[in-house]
C-alpha cells in the first residue's frame, strides 16, 4: 500500500466539494469589512456543541490550559539533547582534571598501581567488580605469582578499590616475605599495549562520564583518608617512643605542612585566642580574634565580622576559619575586602612581630602545648590537632575541585 502526504484537512464522503480558493478569499474579505448586521443570533446556538461559562461575556478569548513547566526541567526547555555535547565537552575536561589532582596524591609506585586500577576499571566508574576485579587478580597472580597466597586487594564485597590496592601493595612491601616493584607490575600487567586514560574518556557516552566523575571523586576522598592515617601512624609510633610532649611539634608540622598563603598567621592568632586550648573559638574569643586582627573596628564593624563569620553552627574550627578569610578576601562586599589592603598588611605585621619575639621564646602554639601538658589535656590537644589536620586538607581538597569545575567551566 502506498502511503501519501497527510493533510491537515478532511472531509466526509457526503461533503461538498470545495469551493475556488480566490471565491473564498473574497467573502472572507467581504465579511471583514462589511457593516456590522442587526441580526442577532440566537445564543444557545453559538454554543451549540461547545462548552459554556457562566462568566463568559463574549469577550474573553478562550485558550487551551497549559500546567506550569518547571525552568529546570531539561525536556520543558529544550526540544533535543543537542546541548548534552556541550555538557560532554565540559565533564571530560573536569574528569581528567579530578585525575590529576588525584594523581598528585600519589608517589611513584601508587601511580604504577593507579594506572593498572584505571586499565582494569573498564567502565570507568571508579570501580573494579566482577568480571574487572576477576581479571586484574588473573593479571596480577600470572606476573607475580605466590604474591595473592598471604592477602588479596579484593574486599569482601568481592570489589577492588584504589584503596584496597595501596593497602595491599603497602602490606607487601613491609609486611610480606614476597614483594615486589609496582613498576614491575605494571610493566607485566599492561605491557605496551596500555590505552591512555585521557583517550578513553573521549569514547564515554553523557552517563558514563558522569559516572566518572563521581567515582574518581570518591576516590580522591578515599585516597586523601588513607594517607591522613599513613601520616598519623608514623607520628603515633613516634610519640610512643618519645612520649606525647615531645612529639607536639611534630603533629605541628604535620599539620604546618599543609599550610598555604595566610593560614600560618592565621593558626598563631588562632591559637592566641584559644583559651579552652580545644583550636575551637566560642563567640567571645572570636570577638577578642578580631580586635587583634583589626585593632581599628568599631563596634559595628565587629557585629559585621560576626555575621560573616557565621556562628549559627556552633565553634569556629580553623578550617572554617580560613574558609571564611578566603572568601571575604575575594568577595567585593565583605568588611575584609571593603577594608583591603591595610587590613592585611596589619595582620601579617602583627604575625611577623609575633614570629621574631618566637625567636627568643615560646609562640602562642607551644606556649598552648605546656598548659595543656600543665593541665594534663595534652592528649584532648593532639587529638584536636589529628582533626584539624583532617579539616583542612577536607577544606583544600574541595576548594580545589571547586576550582577545577568553575575553570572548566570557562570556554
Amino acid at each position: 500500500m502506498s502511503v501519501g502526504k497527510v493533510s491537515v484537512y478532511t472531509k466526509s464522503a457526503d461533503a461538498e466539494e470545495p469551493r475556488d480558493r480566490a471565491r473564498l478569499l473574497a467573502g472572507a474579505e467581504d465579511a471583514l469589512f462589511s457593516a456590522p448586521s442587526n441580526e442577532v443570533r440566537d445564543q444557545d446556538s453559538l454554543n451549540e456543541g461547545e462548552e459554556t461559562s457562566e462568566n463568559w461575556d463574549g469577550n474573553d478569548y478562550l485558550e487551551e490550559e497549559h500546567a506550569e513547566e518547571d525552568p529546570e526541567d531539561d525536556e520543558a526547555v529544550y526540544l533535543s539533547e543537542a546541548y548534552r555535547d556541550w555538557e560532554k565537552h565540559y565533564l571530560r575536561r573536569l574528569a581528567m582534571r579530578i585525575h590529576r589532582l588525584l594523581a598528585a596524591e600519589l608517589d611513584r609506585s601508587e601511580e604504577a598501581l593507579f594506572a593498572i586500577f584505571v586499565q582494569y576499571d573498564a567502565n570507568l566508574d571508579g570501580r573494579v567488580r566482577g568480571d574487572e576485579a576477576k581479571q586484574l587478580l588473573k593479571a596480577i597472580e600470572e606476573v607475580a605469582p605466590g604474591s595473592l597466597a598471604e592477602s588479596s586487594p579484593t574486599r569482601k564485597d568481592g570489589n577492588i578499590s584504589l584503596v584496597s590496592l595501596l593497602r595491599w601493595y603497602n602490606k607487601h612491601t613491609h609486611q610480606s616475605s614476597y614483594t615486589f616493584s609496582a613498576t614491575t607490575l605494571l610493566t607485566g600487567v599492561l605491557g605496551s599495549g596500555m590505552v591512555g586514560c585521557d583517550a578513553r574518556l573521549q569514547g564515554l557516552d553523557y552517563l558514563s562520564l558522569r559516572k566518572n566523575v563521581m567515582g574518581y571523586r570518591r576516590i580522591y576522598s578515599q585516597l586523601r583518608e588513607l594517607k591522613e592515617e599513613r601520616m598519623l601512624s608514623v607520628l603515633q609510633d613516634k610519640e610512643s617512643q618519645n612520649g606525647l610532649l615531645e612529639t607536639m611539634p611534630e603533629y605541628y608540622r604535620l599539620l604546618a605542612n599543609e599550610f598555604q598563603g595566610d593560614m600560618e598567621l592565621l593558626f598563631e592568632l588562632f591559637c592566641e585566642v584559644d583559651e579552652s586550648n580545644n583550636l575551637l573559638l566560642e563567640e567571645r574569643e572570636v570577638e577578642i580574634m578580631l580586635r587583634l586582627m583589626d585593632t581599628a573596628a568599631t563596634p559595628e564593624d565587629l557585629r559585621r565580622y560576626i555575621a560573616e563569620i557565621n556562628l549559627a553552627d556552633g565553634p569556629l574550627s580553623f578550617a572554617s576559619l580560613i574558609d571564611w578569610w578566603d572568601q571575604a578576601r575575594t568577595v567585593p562586599n565583605s568588611l575584609v575586602s571593603e577594608k583591603g589592603a591595610t587590613l592585611v598588611a596589619s595582620i601579617k605585621g602583627r604575625s611577623y612581630a609575633a614570629t621574631v619575639a618566637g625567636m627568643f621564646g615560646d609562640t602562642a602554639v607551644q606556649k598552648r602545648w605546656d598548659q595543656a601538658d600543665a593541665a594534663g589535656t595534652l592528649q584532648a590537644l593532639r587529638q584536636a590537632y589529628c582533626r584539624t589536620l583532617r579539616e583542612v586538607r577536607e577544606y583544600k581538597a574541595e576548594r580545589d575541585l571547586r576550582r577545577a569545575e568553575s575553570e572548566c567551566a570557562q570556554i
